[in-house]
């Protein structure tokens, strides 16, 4: 079982796994430093203002678990150590105005994300009632709709016709933010808002790992799980390996009749969908089929991933931080100019463009776009063998 106490007094044996305390040589991301700073909190030896900013500095990577003897699980616990020092009033300030923002619009980026899907969505690909729901999540219909909404006919052309974005009139957030603050009475009326409307869907789909750990654990953790089937995209996109391999093969010829190389591409094991939820592996698989060969990760060796610093909306509750980061997980691996960087989660996209030169990033739906959406849009098939030599990793 996780005990806080275990890391408040630990030398800090996991500070060189955490992406933070790397990027930032702040020892006060350190989970050691974080248990120490809600143990003194509650005790009364620390204001919980003070406290409150320590326990805001950590992404949920999980990468301190990997040279914890105990195993221990930080983020679940510092959920509750930010939930009670929210009842104490404290608040840090990147997450205040994460929270005027979410009352003002309905998500942390303080955007009309309804009328943004609207605006590129067609009335096909809404509320198909009891079937696949696609829950885009905040940050993709914030930085990509018109992407967001080119995955629709995608889905048909693989045959899967009956998946449905999000309700046309109001595109809710599943209370990501709110977990991740620290306001568990709001995160709260979040479930209570969403719960009913995902169970009445068969499965539901997301890239987003902020979503996915927050329905998929959050949920349940309240006592309010859903009925229907939590998987990341990449999952669900599995079940149709052949006919993205066809698609796949479509895209090499009609590139190469357009004077087009083919890319190489790389991936980016984000920390939410692999570490957080155990889901990273299934991209690889997707990423195959439409490619024709497996892709290389990025990070320097097998196990060793590296943090984006975008997790549980690191980058908007801090910034700087989560900037220095990036700036650090980007000089571990390696992505050659001209490649494609595909990140296993939409968090991670927004935080690692302009920090590889000549490197295009794309989450698994804008890579999905690129790659297959000009043979969908044309109509193209497959009808002759990909020219010699055209391999996207060869």
């Amino acid at each position: 079982m996780t005990d806080p106490s275990l890391c408040a007094l630990c030398p800090r044996l996991c500070r060189y796994a955490c992406p933070v305390a790397q990027g930032t040589a702040d020892e006060g991301a350190t989970p050691t430093s974080m248990a120490q700073a809600w143990r003194a909190a509650k005790a009364g030896d620390l204001p919980w203002k003070a406290a409150a900013d320590v326990l805001s500095r950590c992404t949920g990577c999980m990468a301190c678990k990997a040279p914890c003897e105990l195993e221990q699980d930080v983020p679940s616990y510092l959920y509750e150590a930010r939930a009670e020092a929210w009842t104490n009033g404290a608040v840090p300030d990147g997450a205040a105005l994460m929270h005027r923002r979410y009352l003002d619009s309905g998500n942390p980026f303080g955007a009309d994300l309804t009328s943004s899907l609207r605006e590129h969505g067609d009335d096909d690909d809404f509320e198909r009632k009891g079937r696949v729901l696609f829950w885009p999540g905040c940050r993709s219909l914030h930085e990509q709709p018109d992407l967001v909404a080119g995955l629709m006919p995608i889905f048909r052309a693989l045959g899967a016709d009956h998946v449905s974005l999000p309700a046309r009139k109001e595109t809710p957030c599943c209370g990501a933010p709110l977990r991740a603050i620290g306001d568990d009475a709001g995160f709260q009326v979040a479930i209570a808002a969403n719960q009913q409307y995902f169970n009445r869907q068969r499965t539901w789909i997301t890239p987003s790992g902020e979503c996915l750990n927050a329905v998929r654990e959050g949920y349940p953790s309240t006592g309010n799980a859903i009925t229907a089937e939590v998987l990341h995209l990449s999952e669900f996109l599995l079940f149709f390996a052949e006919q993205l391999a066809d698609l796949g093969h479509a895209a090499y010829v009609h590139r190469a009749e357009n004077g087009l190389p083919a890319p190489q591409v790389v991936v980016f094991d984000s920390c939410g969908v692999g570490r957080r939820a155990g889901r990273g592996d299934a991209i690889y698989g997707v990423l195959e089929a439409a490619l024709g060969s497996a892709p290389p990760s990025f990070a320097p060796s097998p196990g060793r991933t590296v943090c984006c610093g975008a997790g549980d909306f690191h980058d908007l509750r801090r910034p700087d931080a989560a900037a220095q980061t990036a700036d650090w997980a980007a000089a571990q691996g390696v992505a050659p100019p001209g490649s494609w960087l595909v990140t296993t989660d939409a968090g991670c996209m927004g935080s690692l463009r302009g920090r590889l030169p000549g490197v295009e990033v794309y989450d698994l739906v804008g890579f999905l776009v690129a790659w297959l959406g000009p043979v969908v849009t044309t109509g193209a098939k497959a009808s002759t063998p990909a020219p010699s030599g055209l391999k996207a990793n060869g």
